[in-house]
């Protein structure tokens, strides 16, 4: 009798396991690399999809687009499963052929995603799209609010004497299409010899006052921090991080000389996590993943679903309520010349 109970009990338990929801499929116990931009993966709400789906989050933090693109070749592209590409790499690695095509209905939440941010012309390629935005935003002047008088109006205050050896700039050749926005130039991404060399001239002029050229925000966080620097071309995420630090910082957007990113998720044409892959995007444009993005950084969210998750008067100050801000920043974008603009980056590093 008691084997009969038992084994009564057994196929009772197995038929109500049955109609638990399936896990998704190849998830549980995986790990999904990704190399990112700082403060894409934060564990504030990389571990809510961790939890969700029980596949890990391993990431490295990239410095420029050129560092990403570089570290994402690697091993013909089986080291990461995705990249947060800024739109000057994404035709580079559509074109190298280490990305794979985007299947929208495999995310639950893509149309979410802003109608004009929909297969945009930053990352689809013959009509497929490649990538998947999620984030955007300018490159800001930060500056301290103790040590520089009132709020800049102007990129010019880089230039200004009294700061002289107290700012940075970052390190990274799309500098060059700031400084061509400073010159006036209309595109600041095609760029002719002429032009470059008027671009060469003006970083010439600023070079002596710069202390150093930063990586991360993490490290130009602390070039403030440590009294290094007062000014700074920046990205938001390092305002976030001052001022969560208490630190005197302020941020402004000098209007009609805004250089920008607009931010996608491309998945590895070698990954080996796919399923998980889209999982993760999907959880990034939800709500829940859009805010935890915002929160860290202070970028920009691309979705319905993250103007409802953070409120309209936040949605507004983000400028996602009309999307102005994003029609007016000259957005990274390819460069053909690209190789040019690095030699000149690498003379002015030097």
């Amino acid at each position: 009798m008691w084997h009969r109970l038992i084994t009564a009990f057994l196929i009772g338990l197995l038929g109500f396991s049955g109609m638990l929801p399936a896990q998704p499929a190849q998830a549980a116990g995986c790990t999904l690399t990704a190399i990112v931009w700082e403060g894409y993966t934060d564990a504030s709400f990389a571990q809510k999809f961790e939890q969700q789906t029980g596949c890990a989050v391993k990431a490295t933090y990239a410095g420029s687009s050129d560092e990403m693109f570089a570290k994402f070749r690697t091993g013909g592209g089986r080291t990461y499963d995705l990249i947060s590409a800024s739109g000057d790499i994404t035709e580079r690695l559509y074109k190298a052929g280490l990305v794979s095509p985007i299947d929208t209905n495999k995310l639950e939440n893509y149309d979410s995603i802003f109608s004009p941010f929909q297969k945009g012309n930053w990352n689809s390629f013959d009509s497929k799209a490649y990538g998947v935005t999620f984030a955007w935003g300018p490159n800001v002047l930060l500056y301290n609010t103790e040590k520089v008088a009132s709020a800049p109006t102007s990129w010019d205050v880089l230039f200004d004497p009294q700061y002289a050896g107290q700012i940075t700039i970052p390190d990274n050749p799309m500098t060059i299409a700031d400084v061509a926005l400073w010159l006036g130039k209309a595109d600041p991404y095609n760029l002719t010899d002429a032009d470059l060399a008027e671009v060469k001239e003006k970083l010439l002029e600023l070079r002596p006052s710069i202390r150093k050229f930063w990586t991360t925000a993490g490290e130009l966080a602390n070039l403030f921090q440590s009294g290094e620097v007062v000014l700074a071309h920046a990205w938001p995420l390092t305002y976030t991080q001052l001022s969560e630090a208490d630190y005197p910082v302020g941020s402004v957007s000098p209007r009609g000389q805004l250089t920008g990113w607009t931010d996608s998720w491309m998945i590895s044409k070698n990954s080996r996590n796919v399923d998980a892959a889209y999982q993760w995007i999907d959880f990034i444009l939800s709500g829940e993943g859009q805010k935890g993005v915002m929160d860290v950084t202070g970028y920009s969210g691309a979705t319905d679903l993250g103007v409802e998750a953070v409120g309209p008067e936040r949605a507004r100050k983000l400028f996602m309520d009309d999307l102005s801000l994003h029609e007016e920043i000259k957005m990274w974008q390819s460069v053909k010349n690209y190789d040019k603009w690095v030699q000149l980056w690498n003379e002015i590093r030097s």
